[in-house]
């Protein structure tokens, strides 16, 4: 009889080990498409042996435990790859809206209504006294400056767009390091019991995936199963059961562009932006910075310079009315603004034009050294334009054709207050045709020569093909602007290189990941024919038994 139970026992172990293959193998097929699972795989071993009658006899195998099929060197370079696709492919997108905006091709950039618009002027030149031409060349002044402003509107709507999707983004990293956060707590509960968690194990995979699209990260093993996820520079994002809450805040010193800022141990925040590598956040912030904003600030020049340059010569030539110093485009003016982290109490009252021949269209600084003197530095071009001047509250601060008043309302300046100066940066919003009666446009040189004079006509068109208008005396309005859509579209085909190159690349590890730990229909399909077949066996041996016991039961009565 021992040995019988002992025959029992052994076919009692296969069936047990064949149930647990049989359920781990099911669950395999299963998940055959599910790019997230690791194939798992059961553990076996021989099982104890037992002396019965004086034999050792041995109890085939045991499970020892279900293993995820799982290569961590490949996983982290899934998740490498991963963040640097999630950066090319975003900055792909988002340059693709920007061309749009310069698109010369299809006709939508400055170009074609730049060449219009001093064709008409030159129009105007051969025939000074026609009323047509005139009235022609206000039209085309006023689709120019609706071109400009379109541009310029469009452009601030989308840096608003990327801002909105870097807060968004900010916002899906702190839900995914949440829910990571949230599964390392499950994942130790129920491992320090003795069970095994591959399914949490999974699903936390997927979601550190997902978070590397978002941005760069390290990944870390604690000895409890747990992960570390430090981001961006090795700020820790994500430690055992607790996840840290990024936000963005807006720079004013930068339009009020957002910057990710990260909590620090003061409670308070410090800014990330420049640590964050890769990722579609570096791909927003960098194409935002990098492309956008001088692209922006190069729009503005263009407008900025022909306003002065148009507008210098239109104010020194007369109308057919005899009228002369009218400007033909709005008047620049300089917009001024105090630093967000000045501590004096001075504003600025006042600022405006004095001399336009001087004005350079450079941005500048006025800085405090002091409650009682400043320098101004020019910023574009990083030379110092004053120093150690003397600061009397509401005299005139005058330079390079710039007038600014600075009054001590309600308090003096203090040393580090800055004051920045720019003429550019509303010139394309501002941008349009101020004259309204043709016959003020300014064709002649000399009021005694009218009506026919058209020697100022003829060097406003001659504007046209001035290659020192702009770019430090080195282009025109048109290279200067071809410039600007031959920098936009080498990025866009850059990054549209680069993140076809990166998809082939996480293509491939993801191939190399699934010939470890995905599922095989054919592989998974043979293990279930064996585990069934190892199933019946051992569940025949135990009706063998079984009747074997009734047959000896049976002799005993």
């Amino acid at each position: 009889m021992s040995g019988l139970n002992a025959i029992t026992n052994i076919a009692k172990t296969g069936l047990m080990t064949a149930q647990t293959a049989i359920q781990v193998t099911a669950n395999n097929i299963a998940n055959v498409n599910n790019p997230d699972y690791k194939r798992q795989r059961v553990n076996m071993s021989s099982a104890s042996m037992i002396l019965s009658g004086g034999t050792i006899i041995g109890t085939g195998v045991a499970v020892d435990g279900i293993e995820r099929v799982y290569d961590r060197f490949l996983q982290l370079q899934i998740y490498n790859s991963k963040s640097s696709l999630g950066r090319y492919s975003k900055e792909e997108y988002v340059l693709s809206r920007l061309e749009a905006v310069f698109n010369d091709l299809e006709g939508y950039g400055l170009t074609n209504v730049l060449n219009e618009f001093f064709n008409a002027v030159q129009d105007t030149a051969n025939d000074p006294t026609s009323y047509a031409a005139r009235v022609a060349l206000l039209g085309k002044g006023d689709t120019l400056a609706a071109r400009i402003n379109g541009m310029e509107s469009r452009i601030r709507q989308q840096t608003s767009d990327i801002n909105k999707e870097i807060s968004g983004k900010v916002s899906d990293v702190n839900n995914l390091a949440s829910q990571v956060a949230s599964i390392n707590q499950e994942i130790l509960k129920a491992e320090s019991s003795g069970g095994t968690a591959n399914d949490l194990r999974d699903k936390r995979d997927a979601l550190i995936k997902s978070l590397s699209e978002y941005i760069d990260i390290t990944v870390l093993d604690n000895n409890d199963g747990q992960k570390t996820i430090l981001a961006a520079g090795g700020n820790p994002l994500v430690e055992s059961a607790f996840s840290a809450a990024m936000g963005v805040r807006a720079d004013a010193n930068n339009d009020g562009n957002y910057d990710v800022v990260f909590p620090d141990v003061t409670g308070g925040y410090t800014d990330i932006t420049d640590n964050i590598s890769s990722g579609s956040l570096k791909g927003l912030i960098n194409t935002r910075d990098n492309t956008f904003t001088p692209s922006f600030t190069k729009l503005k020049t263009i407008a900025a310079s022909i306003t002065k340059e148009f507008n210098e010569i239109h104010r020194a030539g007369y109308g057919l009315d005899g009228s002369t110093g009218n400007d033909f485009f709005n008047a620049l003016t300089p917009d001024v603004t105090a630093n967000s982290t000045n501590t004096g109490g001075a504003l600025v009252t006042t600022s405006g034009i004095i001399n336009l021949s001087q004005v350079t269209l450079s941005d500048y600084e006025i800085r405090f050294t002091s409650s009682t003197t400043f320098s101004i530095v020019d910023t574009t071009n990083n030379t110092v334009i004053s120093t150690g001047a003397a600061y009397t509250s509401g005299a005139n601060i005058d330079f390079d054709g710039i007038r600014v008043v600075i009054t001590d309302t309600p308090g003096t300046p203090q040393a580090g207050d800055v004051f920045k100066v720019s003429i550019t940066k509303n010139a394309a919003m501002n941008f349009g045709v101020s004259l309204t009666d043709a016959n003020k446009f300014a064709a002649a040189t000399q009021a005694a020569a009218l009506p026919g004079d058209n020697r100022n006509a003829l060097a406003l068109a001659a504007l046209k093909d001035d290659s020192t208008v702009l770019s430090n005396g080195t282009a025109t309005f048109s290279t200067y602007y071809a410039s600007i859509v031959a920098d936009i579209g080498t990025k866009a085909q850059d990054s549209s290189r680069n993140a076809s190159f990166q998809d082939v690349v996480v293509n491939q590890m993801e191939n190399n990941m699934d010939s470890v730990s995905g599922v095989s229909m054919e592989e998974e399909a043979a293990n279930l024919v064996k585990y069934q077949y190892a199933y019946q066996a051992a569940a025949k041996i135990i009706t063998v038994v079984d009747d074997l016991f009734n047959t000896l039961v049976n002799l005993v009565r």
